[in-house]
């Protein structure tokens, strides 16, 4: 007789594929570095530690913390499809989280939660501060449901993202309670994400192409 798989076991599994990823990130291109090369490998090594943070989540129970991270994950996996659509994409991804500083700076320093002084003698400089060119031209930032259709996946943002997303406002449906069935659930859900964005990740840098929706479809277990 065949013995139950526990949480422990997903955990397990999860811990490996981790290792998997970030290893994957690591590995030779099929052709000359690009921009895309240098992102798909980020993403997958940020998801190879996010993996490994869902096996220990899962080895407590804390199936909160676990629904909160399956949207993050799902965020990344749309991410690295778009991506890959085109340097110019790459580009603008690599350039994102300062842009986003530079925002959220011009939002706080404007409304006064923020000043810039001078370090010679104190004196306040935020309004030639703002004036710089440093908050001029900022990139516009990029939603994730605008990466979703350009990338053609915009059904995963439909049907999985806005999903995982009720766990991440509180909107979990019952009881959060960690039952073992709700943990083992999170784990085949975030385990099923990893290997999509695995399978995307290496197919581009080995092959130069593109994971297409029915073999993601398949990956996921969404596939009809």
């Amino acid at each position: 007789m065949q013995s139950r798989t526990t949480t422990s076991d997903y955990a397990k599994g999860l811990l490996k594929q981790a290792t998997y990823l970030a290893a994957a990130a690591d590995m030779d291109a099929g052709g000359a570095e690009c921009a895309r090369d240098v992102q798909v490998r980020k993403i997958m090594s940020r998801v190879a530690e996010l993996v490994r943070g869902a096996s220990a989540l899962g080895r407590q129970h804390n199936t909160v913390v676990l629904g909160v991270l399956s949207r993050t994950i799902i965020e990344a996996l749309i991410s690295l499809l778009w991506v890959e659509i085109s340097e110019e994409n790459a580009q603008h991804q690599a350039a994102a989280g300062l842009a986003e500083f530079k925002r959220v700076a011009r939002v706080n320093l404007e409304r006064g939660h923020l000043k810039i002084h001078k370090r010679d003698d104190g004196t306040d400089a935020t309004a030639g501060f703002l004036d710089s060119n440093q908050f001029r031209n900022i990139p516009k930032s990029k939603k994730v449901f605008d990466m979703a259709k350009e990338a053609g996946v915009d059904h995963l943002y439909e049907v999985v993202y806005r999903f995982m997303s009720m766990a991440t406002h509180g909107h979990e449906l019952g009881d959060a309670a960690a039952a073992e069935e709700s943990v083992v659930i999170d784990m085949q859900a975030i385990g099923a994400l990893g290997t999509a964005i695995g399978h995307a990740g290496v197919r581009w840098l080995i092959h130069r192409e593109r994971t297409d929706n029915e073999t993601l479809r398949k990956l996921l277990g969404i596939a009809d």
